[in-house]
């Protein structure tokens, strides 16, 4: 009954269950939004969707490298944005590297600008950034970096960035100790380091590595994700089954130190940082589809789909996708309409509904992922840390008839 009072409280929640009761229409805005800045980028890391030199054929054209969202294009989004509600995270990310968007610093200070409360993340491989522009960023309240390290140790980056050598690696190292620095000598609690880890068969004996890593920089989470490959391209990163037994060994080391309650890791030298759902990505490991690549098939097929409710992401073209790995699935373009028109558009409530009754097999979803004839794009899905817990509560309204009334009623004095 506690958790059902907290959510009559919380306006923006109860409009999204509404939404999702509902079934094909949404009465808020997103609760996270990535914005894909920019496509400039100065890498070409192995695995990368976009400029991997393992894609050849398959990279990114030459036209779309070049896409940058303009600022004044971002700020009409979020005045649009701040009408709606319900907005509580941002992620600004790219088919690219976010720094090289000349704008960055301003855009961070504008949505400030809007609401304080709203958490920011800039997802980097953080090359580019300073420790003037760290400090910079500290007094603003940028939120936290994500950082897109996929190694622990100086060799392993260098074997997996191809244009990037050692020093590039070090120089991050000496940024992030930096921002740590300065977060302990002013008690911040912000900016948080959360370091970023694609793991796949060039780079998974140094996972213990990326651990201690985390540890050394004062990262406050380390992220472990499994490679999510090109169909005919990457799929050579795919590790086989030796090197996945090898990599479970590792993993099954590093999980005698973690408390699955907390997410803690904890080092003999009693210094921690939390690893979100490390079982999750052991679970993951354990089923990958070695031919496939796809490794979320189970748990995808076992609940239905929220994301319309809860997410949206804004490409480089304007596009606005509905989910991860929805980069194919176009629900409308920013550059013709509005972001408001387009969250409220029937394209979006037809997306909405057909997630709630279909199966991510059905043709409908055949443009979420890198391929259509690929099965790793709903099951692969990046969402899944909205899907679950929203599963949960729904789930648990439903089975108490008379909080459901009294919810209902509740929805319905908010929205008429």
């Amino acid at each position: 009954m506690e958790e059902f009072d907290k959510l009559i409280r919380d306006k923006n929640k109860l409009l999204v269950i509404a939404g999702i009761m509902h079934s094909a229409k949404a009465f808020v805005g997103p609760e996270v939004l990535h914005i894909d800045l920019t496509n400039w980028c100065n890498f070409n890391c192995i695995a990368c969707w976009c400029r991997s030199p393992l894609l050849k054929d398959k990279a990114m054209p030459d036209w779309e490298k070049k896409l940058i969202i303009p600022f004044d294009l971002i700020k009409k989004v979020f005045d649009d944005l701040e009408q709606m509600g319900g907005l509580r995270q941002v992620k600004l990310v790219g088919g690219g590297e976010p720094f090289m968007h000349p704008d960055i610093l301003n855009i961070v200070k504008y949505i400030k600008g809007k609401d304080k409360t709203i958490e920011i993340d800039i997802n980097t491989n953080f090359s580019l950034v300073t420790e003037e522009m760290a400090a910079e960023l500290l007094e603003v309240g940028l939120d936290s970096f994500t950082v897109s390290l996929w190694a622990g140790t100086p060799g392993a980056y260098a074997a997996v960035h191809p244009n990037q050598n050692e020093s590039t690696f070090k120089g991050i190292e000496k940024v992030l100790k930096f921002i740590s620095a300065k977060k302990k000598e002013h008690n911040w609690f912000h900016p948080r380091i959360i370091i970023h880890d694609v793991i796949f068969n060039r780079n998974y004996r140094d996972i213990e590595e990326m651990v201690k890593f985390a540890l050394e920089v004062g990262a406050s989470n380390i992220q472990f994700v499994p490679v999510d490959t090109v169909k005919d391209r990457t799929e050579e990163l795919l590790l086989n089954d030796k090197e996945r037994l090898e990599l479970l060994e590792a993993l099954q080391r590093i999980r005698k130190h973690y408390d699955p309650q907390s997410f803690d890791y904890t080092s003999e030298d009693a210094r921690v940082v939390k690893l979100p759902d490390f079982d999750g990505f052991i679970r993951r490991i354990e089923r990958q589809n070695l031919a496939s690549g796809a490794y979320d098939e189970d748990v995808v097929e076992e609940i239905p789909c929220y994301v319309g409710w809860l997410f949206a992401r804004i490409m480089t073209t304007g596009s606005v996708v509905p989910c991860c790995k929805g980069h194919r699935m176009s629900m409308g373009n920013i550059y013709k309409n509005s972001f408001k028109e387009i969250w409220l558009s029937d394209t979006y409530n037809e997306f909405r509904k057909k997630c709630l009754v279909l199966v991510k097999s059905d043709p409908y979803f055949s443009k979420i992922g890198n391929d259509a004839v690929a099965k790793t794009g709903c099951y692969n899905c990046d969402n899944l840390w909205q899907n679950i817990p929203m599963h949960k509560k729904i789930t648990s309204l439903k089975s108490k008839n008379e909080q459901l009334v009294s919810f209902c009623s509740c929805v319905l004095k908010n929205i008429f």
